[in-house]
This record gives structure tokens, sequence and C-alpha cells, in this order.
């Protein structure tokens, strides 16, 4: 018999495969997520984390970020942004280099899921983990077409006094997702704390603030639970 076909290569840049292909006996898709890796990682390190909603139909695209330069680690890596505190705190300075740039990867990823695999903006999630989940709330409140919801894991507000004026009226009542750390030592709980309070004044009971009390920056086992169910609430499965 003829060898199997190969897998699908990449539509476009960002790591974007046909979602539509799927494996015969596959469920139909229930809606894709947009996973954002932290800071050095890659796309890689997170495929496969969420086991369970890949078995209800939920396609993962984890797109990596750019190699730049990182002020505090002084050297060049992936990274979605730039950071000058370390552990990450309320004096980590909004708007740092590279937000704007990565928050464009992201919506351009979301745009070609809705123009190419034809998945509405509302059966897309965005989430990650640290400077992923920072990402995704920007990327999500920011969007300008309804999105399914937004998720971060030890994330912050890159801009805390002025984000309510870059929510974009489709996502001003966006469901998210929000956990972090009470005891993280890489991003301090003073910011995410202050963070939760800023989301919650724009999306009142539409954010579920999940504080963890962990003395590490990955994610506990709780914190994937939640996610994993918020996830399956916004798709219905």
């Amino acid at each position: 018999p003829p060898p199997p076909p190969a897998p699908p290569p990449p539509l476009r840049p960002l790591g974007l495969r046909r979602l539509s292909q799927a494996s015969p006996g596959a469920p139909a898709m229930a809606g894709a997520v947009v996973w954002i890796h932290g800071l050095g990682d890659s796309g890689d390190g997170w495929r496969g984390a969420f086991p369970r909603l890949e078995r209800k139909g939920v396609k993962f695209v984890h797109p990596t970020a750019p190699v730049a330069p990182v002020t505090v680690t002084g050297d060049r890596t992936t990274s979605w942004l730039d950071l000058k505190t370390w552990p990450i705190d309320t004096t980590e300075p909004e708007g740092p280099k590279g937000l704007e740039e990565s928050v464009k990867i992201i919506h351009d990823l979301v745009a070609k899921l809705e123009e190419v695999e034809k998945v509405p903006p509302e059966k897309v999630i965005i989430g990650g983990f640290s400077q992923g989940g920072t990402l995704s709330v920007l990327s999500g409140l920011s969007y300008p077409k309804r999105l399914g919801g937004v998720v971060s894991i030890s994330g912050w507000a890159t801009y805390r006094e002025s984000l309510p004026a870059k929510v974009h009226e489709a996502n001003k009542e966006l469901p998210m997702f929000y956990s972090y750390g009470t005891g993280d030592p890489i991003v301090h709980s003073s910011l995410t704390e202050m963070s939760s309070k800023v989301l919650q004044e724009i999306l009142g009971d539409n954010v579920s603030v999940m504080p963890v009390r962990r003395a590490m920056h990955q994610p506990d086992g709780s914190e994937l639970a939640g996610a994993d169910a918020f996830i399956c609430k916004q798709f219905n499965v």
C-alpha cells in the first residue's frame, strides 16, 4: 500500500496549519485556542498541555515569539515584549517595547483563522502563560471583533491606567479567566493583584480571578484545570 500522506505544511507564517483537515473519526472542531508561551520558550513548549480539550475537538495554535533583546536579561531570546524589572512588579513600565508589534501578530493570526480556516472570532480564545498571558489580555480586549474569551495564567496588565481606553467596543464584556500565584517569585503579586482589579473594573463579573497559593512561577494544576473548564464552558463542550 502507498505510504501515508505527509502532514500539511504551514499555510502562513506564525505556525498556522489547516485546522479543518481533521483525522478520520476526530470530533468536529469546537473552537480554536491561540496559546501564547512565555519568555525564552517556543510554541512547542506548550503543545499537548490540554489533551482533554483536544479530544473534545478544541484545536490549538502555538505561535513562537520573535527573538529580541530583553533589557533585564541583557541578551536576545524569544520574547513578546521587553522587561525592565526582575521580579516583575508594579514599577514595570507600561507599554513596553515590542508589545504593540506582538499584539499585531496575534490579531493577524486570529484574522487568518477566520479568513483561511473559517473559524469565527467568537469561536476563538486567546490564552497564554506569563508573557503569553500578558499578551493575551491586551490582544483579546483590543481585538475589533467579539472573541470567545481570554485565558491568562501568571500574566499581568501591561497598561494599567490607560487599559480602559484600549478596550474595543466588541470586547467590553469579554469572558476572561485570570489566575496568578500569590507567592510567584517572577511576577510579583503586587502587580498581578493590581492587574486583576483593573480587569474587574473593566469587565466586572465577566472576569474570573483565581489567586493560587504557590511559590513558583509555573502554574498549579488547579489553574490548568480552571483554564480547561473555562474553555469548555465558552465552547459548550
